[in-house]
């Protein structure tokens, strides 16, 4: 392999690690999802959880603002309960997590006067810490029987943040990235 590939192949890599969001999403696949065309809110207000830190009006307003950005690029109109193709619906959670960086490796690779030169490098201490990660699930439902038949649910390491505009960024692109494959294409039948 030659340097340029190598490091090619561990910018890739760095790069691929920066994400800061992970995303999963869930469907049926029995429903026809290319009928949707028009959405409500399943709750015109977010119900209350009593856990002051996702029972927060702000981040309502934020949560639901992206969703509805991003629906509307995607084409679908927002509209009542009543003439609504599909529901959506939020939830959010937080839950403590533990990181533990165990061990690392470092590879070097060099020339100097005397020639090439390359070294490898191994840690083995261990470094356990604690933190919260934030988890943002938006649901689907076929409005007929409130039954969801789409789940996407983002996740990333909650931050303390008290920069409304930094905490508007964060939202905003996981709502995108939870969002980026609804609706999911299907297999014609």
């Amino acid at each position: 392999m030659n340097r340029t590939s190598f490091f090619c192949l561990v910018s890739a890599g760095v790069l691929a690690g920066c994400s800061s969001v992970s995303v999963n999403r869930d469907f049926d696949s029995t429903f026809n999802f290319s009928q949707l065309k028009t959405y409500a809110w399943q709750h015109e207000m977010q119900p209350e959880t009593g856990v002051p830190k996702i029972d927060n009006d702000l981040n309502d307003k934020r949560i639901r603002a992206a969703v509805e950005q991003e629906l509307a690029l995607k084409g679908f109109k927002k509209s009542d309960q009543a003439a609504a193709d599909f529901k959506v619906a939020y939830f959010m959670d937080f839950q403590q997590r533990i990181d533990d960086r165990g061990s690392s490796m470092s590879v070097g690779v060099g020339r100097s006067s005397y020639g090439r030169a390359g070294s490898v490098g191994w840690s083995s201490g261990g470094m356990i810490s604690d933190y919260e990660e934030a988890q943002l699930m938006i649901d689907i439902l076929n409005p007929e029987n409130e039954e969801m038949v789409w789940r996407g649910r983002g996740r990333r390491r909650a931050s303390d943040s008290s920069n409304p505009e930094k905490i508007t960024a964060t939202v905003n692109d996981a709502v995108t990235r939870i969002l980026k494959k609804f609706p999911p294409k299907q297999k014609k039948r």
